[in-house]
C-alpha cells in the first residue's frame, strides 16, 4: 500500500462513516501493510482504533467478534478451528496488529482464517445496519465492517499442502462439521477463499497458475485435501 496523504481518528461510528463517505478515504484496521512501498498517494486513512470495535461476546454455540479484535485474541477463543487458523495466519509479530476486519477487507486468497470463518457460517455486520454472509461480502465488498458473528462447536480440520510445513499453504481445505452437515472452504484457488461442494469441490473451479503450482496441480490438491477433510470428519 502506498503512503497515505492524511490521517483521521474518529471517536464514534457516525463520524467514521461520514469520513469514509469522502473520496480517497480508506479504513485503517491493524495497519500491517500501510506505507509498505513508500509511494506517495492521495489516500487518507481513517483509523478505527477509537471506535470500541474490539469486544468479544459468546453464547453456547456462537461468538461475536468486533472488527478490531486482533488475531492474537482470536487464538485464545474457545474454538479450536478459529484459534488454529489465527495462529497460522501471520507471523507472531503481526498477529498482535492484524484484526478480524482487516483480514476480511484484505481478502487474501491464501487466508486460512477467512476459510475458517466461511465454514463457521460467518455473518458480517456493517456500519449501515446491514448484515450479509461472509461469502456474499467477499464477492461484493462494501460498507464498513463493524463486527462478525460465527457459529462454533462441532468437529473441524485444516488439511493443507505447502512447500515446507512453515510456508503459507499452496492450497488448504478447511472444514467444519455440525451434526450431519459438513462445509469446506478452499484457499489458493480463487481471488479469495471460497466455499465448495464437499462432494464435488472442483466444480466451476478455475484456480490460478503461478510459481507454486499449476492450475491442474491445484485442482488435484483440491480433490485430495477435500477428500482427506471429509475422511477426518466422518
Amino acid at each position: 500500500m502506498p503512503l497515505v496523504a492524511a490521517y483521521h481518528r474518529p471517536t464514534d461510528l457516525d463520524e467514521a462513516l461520514d469520513l469514509l463517505s469522502g473520496p480517497n478515504r480508506i479504513p485503517l484496521a491493524g495497519g500491517t501493510v500501510i506505507n509498505a512501498d513508500r509511494r506517495p498517494s492521495s489516500l487518507e486513512a481513517v483509523d478505527l482504533q477509537a471506535l470500541r470495535l474490539d469486544s468479544i461476546s459468546a453464547t453456547t454455540n456462537s461468538i461475536t467478534l468486533g472488527a478490531m479484535v486482533r488475531l492474537d485474541m482470536v487464538m485464545s477463543l474457545n474454538d479450536d478451528l478459529l484459534a488454529e487458523a489465527a495462529r497460522r495466519e501471520l507471523p507472531s509479530t503481526l498477529r498482535t496488529l492484524a484484526t478480524i476486519g482487516g483480514t476480511i477487507g484484505a481478502a487474501d486468497p491464501d487466508s486460512l482464517l477467512l476459510a475458517a470463518l466461511l465454514v463457521s457460517d460467518c455473518t458480517v455486520h456493517r456500519g449501515d445496519g446491514t448484515s450479509v454472509p461472509l461469502a456474499a461480502h467477499l464477492a461484493e465488498p462494501s460498507g464498513l465492517i463493524c463486527h462478525v458473528t460465527v457459529t462454533t462447536g462441532g468437529a473441524s480440520t485444516i488439511e493443507s499442502t505447502g512447500r515446507t510445513p512453515m510456508d503459507t499453504p499452496i492450497l488448504a481445505a478447511v472444514a467444519r462439521r455440525h451434526h450431519d452437515s459438513v462445509q469446506i472452504a478452499l484457499t489458493g484457488v480463487a481471488r479469495h477463499p471460497v466455499l465448495v461442494d464437499p462432494t464435488a469441490p472442483t466444480n466451476e473451479l478455475h484456480p490460478p497458475s503461478d510459481f507454486r503450482g499449476s492450475a491442474e496441480y491445484r485442482r488435484h490438491l483440491a480433490e485430495t485435501l477435500s477428500a482427506r477433510a471429509l475422511e477426518v470428519l466422518a
